[in-house]
């Protein structure tokens, strides 16, 4: 029995063996996959860390420019309002001028705008007191020909319409204004916004 006995014991040492050769292979393929699985979820850590910043870097270049656009859009709404109030105080300074001022600006719209053909030339109420005959024949002998002044005052503050013949031409303050206003804006944001 005893060669029974060695045999047995040979086999279970042989069996204990394999089974500790086994059992360290399969702990040396553990920790290399363990290793293998280690740097995969670095990799993929450093990818989802490196699409996560370049999705921040996006949307932090896409903030800027819409803060950029608006502090823009409210700069440029301010010159407006700053343009439009100059403007505005402008025409209130020529409402208030002098009465000989005034007539100088319809005496300058009037030989400017007449092309030798009589005319009716209609002013704001508060200047149809100053036209009188010796203005209205100066405006004659400068534009060549006759000019009259209407028995209504226009329904404006300041300046001039001129009729002649089928052509009206408006020298109102607001009318010229609107004519001159892109003009103005252009000098005024050149004088307050200009790059020294």
């Amino acid at each position: 029995m005893a060669g029974i006995d060695s045999i047995i014991d040979r086999i279970l040492k042989d069996a204990r063996e394999s089974a500790d050769a086994r059992v360290v292979r399969a702990e040396q393929d553990a920790e290399k996959l363990i290793a293998k699985k280690k740097d995969q979820a670095k990799e993929e850590e450093a990818k989802m860390l490196a699409d996560a910043q370049a999705v921040i870097d996006a949307q932090d270049k896409q903030n800027r420019a819409s803060q950029n656009t608006k502090s823009q859009r409210r700069l440029l709404s301010e010159r407006v309002a700053l343009i439009d109030e100059i403007v505005e105080e402008a025409k209130k300074r020529i409402r208030s001028l002098p009465k000989e001022e005034r007539l100088a600006m319809i005496r300058d719209f009037v030989v400017s705008s007449s092309e030798g053909e009589d005319g009716v030339l209609i002013v704001s109420e508060q200047d149809k007191a100053a036209v009188d005959s010796a203005f209205l024949k100066e405006l004659s002998e400068k534009t060549n020909s006759t000019i009259t002044l209407s028995d209504k005052a226009g329904d404006f503050d300041t300046g001039c319409i001129l009729i002649c013949g089928e052509c009206e031409y408006n020298g109102t303050l607001e009318a010229r204004a609107d004519d001159l206003q892109s003009d103005m804006r252009d000098a005024v944001n050149q004088v307050l916004f200009a790059k020294k």
